[in-house]
């Protein structure tokens, strides 16, 4: 009896940290990637005010721009495909909050579960030390019935 109880506090206690090292894994992943995506986020964003400073400068709708010969038409192909391109980012990024969130949510869940399951742990705990007196009070009262017989 008391080794099953054990054995099940054991795999109680043993599972849920399991989870949470799980979540913290993936949520130190999206950390990761959210950095990457904000920073390429960011060199895009530089890229595109140097592109628009330099058209601002240009005389001309013919001439250099950042390195690239062309046409305005080109370099308006490039500013759309710059904007398209942070668009997708910032989807990304979005994408990465909920997940980061989710991941936040199902860690404070598995936290509820460890605290659920260790309260349940201190009560059976407490039962089997309880059920242990009883038997150590009835084995003292078998062996002074015992002992009575034998006088």
């Amino acid at each position: 009896m008391k080794q099953v109880v054990v054995l099940t506090s054991v795999v109680a206690l043993v599972f849920p940290l399991v989870l949470t090292g799980c979540c913290r894994i993936e949520m130190a992943d999206l950390k990761k990637e959210l950095e990457v995506t904000r920073f390429e986020r960011d060199d895009l964003r530089a890229k595109l005010q140097t592109a628009m400073k330099t058209r601002a400068q240009e005389p001309s709708p013919q001439g250099q721009v950042m390195g690239i010969s062309g046409s305005l038409n080109e370099f308006q192909k490039q500013i759309d495909a710059f904007i398209s391109f942070r668009e997708e980012l910032q989807r990304r990024e979005d994408e990465l909050a909920k997940l980061r969130q989710a991941a936040l949510n199902e860690a404070k869940a598995a936290q509820a579960r460890m605290d659920k399951l260790g309260d349940q742990l201190k009560a059976e705990t407490e039962k089997v030390m309880m059920l242990q007196g009883q038997l150590q009070d009835a084995q003292s009262a078998i062996v002074e019935l015992q002992e009575k017989l034998a006088e």
